[in-house]
């Protein structure tokens, strides 16, 4: 049985991600993308910019678990199986910047500096409150699970593009709307204390802010 605080806390919780959800296209490359603006050249700088999370995002789940404290068990579980499940998605990355002809390899190029900085969050969590990253999670894969496909579509259609060369966006969209729930899942079958749901809080908003401006930053590169 749950407390009256429990309920409270994860309700403000799912206010906050739904908010962070819900303002993700006011980015540039989602509005780009619904005036039909959006080039050949947006996307592969959009993969470009998305490469390093992608690659590095599991290293801070499998360190967020290794560091979660023993009575959050279930959450480390959650946090190392997800790193083993998302560790090489950034070959889908990769496999759609080769198929649209980029000519460069982005496993040579440094972060851009938003990127980095989404990343050095994820890091910093992970060390200091890691069930907040669990926080960060819900955003992104609520974001995945709303707009992943959606936006798949319309950019393979403005651009004539085939599955082989949608494969991240396409992908994640599918995987993401089952990811959202695992995760909600693993947060109601804890109870935390006012500090972990304040961090959870924290996180979810900074990650929101920060994962937008990852995607206002990627074309000016």
């Amino acid at each position: 049985m749950y407390s009256t605080s429990f309920h409270s806390q994860l309700q403000q919780l799912r206010g906050t991600v739904d908010l962070a959800v819900g303002q993700f296209p006011e980015n540039i490359v989602c509005r780009k993308v619904d005036t039909g603006d959006f080039e050949l050249a947006d996307y592969q700088k959009t993969l470009r910019m998305i490469f390093h999370q992608v690659l590095e995002g599991p290293f801070t789940f499998a360190m967020a678990g290794v560091n979660c404290r023993p009575h959050l068990r279930g959450a480390k579980e959650y946090f190392l199986h997800h790193a083993e499940e998302e560790k090489l998605h950034w070959r889908w990355v990769l496999n759609d910047l080769k198929e649209t002809g980029y000519p460069a390899d982005p496993v040579s190029l440094f972060p851009l500096p938003a990127c980095q900085d989404y990343l050095s969050f994820n890091y910093y969590v992970a060390l200091k409150m890691p069930i907040a990253r669990i926080a960060i999670a819900m955003v992104l894969e609520g974001i995945g699970a709303r707009y992943g496909a959606l936006y798949a579509r319309k950019i393979c259609q403005l651009l004539s593009l085939t599955p082989k060369q949608t494969q991240f966006y396409a992908g994640h969209g599918n995987t993401d709307r089952e990811h959202i729930l695992d995760l909600w899942r693993v947060i109601e079958s804890h109870e935390l204390n006012d500090e972990e749901w304040q961090w959870m809080n924290y996180a979810a908003e900074t990650a929101s802010r920060l994962y937008r401006r990852m995607y206002e930053e990627a074309l000016q590169h």
